[in-house]
Formats: C-alpha cells, structure tokens, sequence
C-alpha cells in the first residue's frame, strides 16, 4: 500500500495545487470540519467555510460549535507558521496548540490535586475515563509529554517518503493515548499529526468523519496488539483517500467546458 501511496502523492504533488488560488486553506478548512464533525459538531461543511471566510454564522446552531470551528482553524494557522520555522516540540508548544483549541469553550476545573484551565492549555489534574478505557494517572503527564517531545524531535529530521507518514500517524496515536487535556486531545492529537506534514512540505492528511468508527478501532487495536503498523495503515488509507478524491477533482474541473443544454 505504501507504493501506492508514494506514487498517488506523487501525482497529487505534481498538480501543484498550491497555485490555485487559497488551496491550502481550502484543505485547511475542510480539515477543520471533518476534525470538528468527529468531536459532535454540528455545523456543515458550507457553515465552516462560510463561517471561516465570511464571519457569518449558521442560524439556529449552537455558539459553542461556531467556536470550537473558529478555535480549530486558528491553531491551524499557528501549527503552520511554527512548521514553517522548524519548531521542535516541546510541551509549551504542545500546550499552546491545546489553549487556541479550547481558547473560547475551555473550562476551568477543580480536583483534589489542584485546578486546571483547558482554555489555557493546562495538563489535566484528574483521571480521565473514555469508552472502557483510563488513561495515565495525571501525575505522569507532564513526563510522558517529554519523552514525547524527545522521541519526536530525535526522528523529524531524519525521515523521508513513507516514514513522515509513519511518524505524522505515530504522533498521533501516543498522544491520544497520554491524553494529556481535560479537553480537545482529539483535535490538538490530529493538528500534531499535521504538523510533522507541513514540516515535511507533505499533504496534509484528513480523517474522514464518516471513518470515525473504522478511526476509533484502529486507536483501539493498535493498542491491544499493541502493533503501531495498524493505525499507520488506518492513516495510509485515509491519505490515499483523500489524494485520490483531490486528484479526481482536479481532473474534472480541467475536463473541457460543456453546456448542458
């Protein structure tokens, strides 16, 4: 499948779609939504680009959606500024992507260990329990991000071809399961993901809101066999996906013009 992969982003690359006029943040964009739609968004597509690009909002949908589609896309923004001047992580950056994603529905909590703000990017100070699984006591936190950070900044200058892609779905999978927020790991684990793909120059990568149960499976069985290739595959298939419906695109709007009537 990686062949594959290598050969279809090859082709994408070779569309220089980066000419079109705002490409990258109409992938952006889309990106957002499906990021968002995954975490219970109810906001369309239209609503997020118009949203997006015009202030406008969608009659009738809660504020805290338009907000969470503004915060998102404004983490983007700063996750692609930081790729373009080669930040290493750290948990600092890490906590700052985490605050511009719960900047406006972060919330301040209270626990026997302390308080925390997930609108700040605080570390979480109570256990968190998602669909039969617990994650690190909070206590180790603030460690496993550094050793995150570590292992990352040791591999992101070395890879090449398929091996960003491995080390973008790698990200990804350790950090969700560190979940190291009271709040918007998803979307801040999947920014990550992008970063080392906008560090790399790479496509970015989107993860179909309609795979979300095939993106749920493949988190959960990578770590009960406890074989990262499987979530690497589930990323590979999203990205190939992805490439190939960009790529169809481009082939029908430079079809030559026909009326229809």
């Amino acid at each position: 499948m990686y062949q594959e992969l290598q050969k279809i982003t090859t082709e994408y690359k070779n569309l220089d779609l980066e000419q079109v006029i705002d490409y990258e943040r109409f992938c952006m964009i889309s990106i957002v939504w499906h990021s968002t739609k995954i975490e219970g968004c109810s906001l369309s597509e239209i609503d997020t680009q118009i949203l997006i690009d015009k202030d406008i909002t969608a009659a009738g949908k809660p504020l805290n959606d338009h907000l969470m589609i503004k915060d998102h896309f404004a983490a983007f923004e700063y996750i692609k500024q930081k790729a373009k001047e080669k930040a290493k992580l750290t948990p600092e950056f890490i906590k700052k992507i985490g605050a511009l994603v719960m900047k406006n529905t972060g919330a301040f909590t209270n626990t026997i260990l302390g308080s925390f703000d997930t609108s700040k990017g605080d570390f979480r100070l109570a256990q968190v329990y998602v669909d039969k699984k617990y994650f690190p006591d909070s206590k180790k936190v603030p460690t496993l991000i550094d050793r995150l950070c570590t292992t990352i900044n040791d591999r992101i200058g070395n890879v090449k071809n398929d091996e960003i892609l491995k080390l973008a779905a790698d990200i990804h999978y350790h950090f969700i399961n560190i979940h190291p927020f009271g709040d918007g790991n998803g979307r801040t684990g999947r920014l990550l993901m992008n970063y080392i793909q906008l560090y790399h120059n790479e496509p970015l990568i989107k993860i179909f809101t309609e795979d979300r149960a095939k993106y749920i499976n493949a988190l959960n069985d990578t770590e009960s066999e406890e074989n990262l290739d499987i979530f690497r595959k589930f990323i590979a298939e999203q990205q190939l996906k992805f490439l190939k419906i960009e790529i169809e695109k481009y082939k029908k709007i430079n079809k030559n013009f026909t009326f229809l009537f």
